[in-house]
């Protein structure tokens, strides 16, 4: 089932809606109750399967050599670098500031050669 955006003719409000079907159905503005509200494009994405995602990050040739030398402040750039609008998400905040400090997230936990 597609979800729309609108654009209000009077407010301005965007705003996602569920729509049954492919048929065009009148719907009002939630935010000011207006009934003239106009369909704009919206992007969308598309999920990688756990294969695609494993294989882009086999690919990136500056992660490889980032592991290779043990660079704590390399991977967290490309954590960084990786992660969607450049937002490291919250969880992972912490951990990526020690990298980005050249520490281990967690003492003495540095990778040994050959791993």
């Amino acid at each position: 089932m597609p979800i729309y955006e609108f654009r209000c003719s009077s407010c301005g409000q965007i705003n996602s809606i569920y729509q049954q079907g492919f048929a065009a159905i009148a719907h009002s503005c939630p935010d000011c109750g207006n009934n003239k509200l106009e369909r704009i494009f919206s992007p969308f994405s598309m999920r990688k399967t756990d294969k695609q995602v494993y294989e882009e990050i086999r690919s990136d040739r500056q992660f490889e050599k980032a592991l290779k030398r043990n660079d704590p402040k390399a991977i967290a750039e490309w954590v960084t670098r990786t992660s969607r609008g450049g937002k490291v998400p919250e969880e992972c905040q912490e951990t990526v500031g020690r990298l980005a400090k050249g520490e281990w997230p967690v003492k003495g936990s540095k990778p040994s050669e050959g791993e």
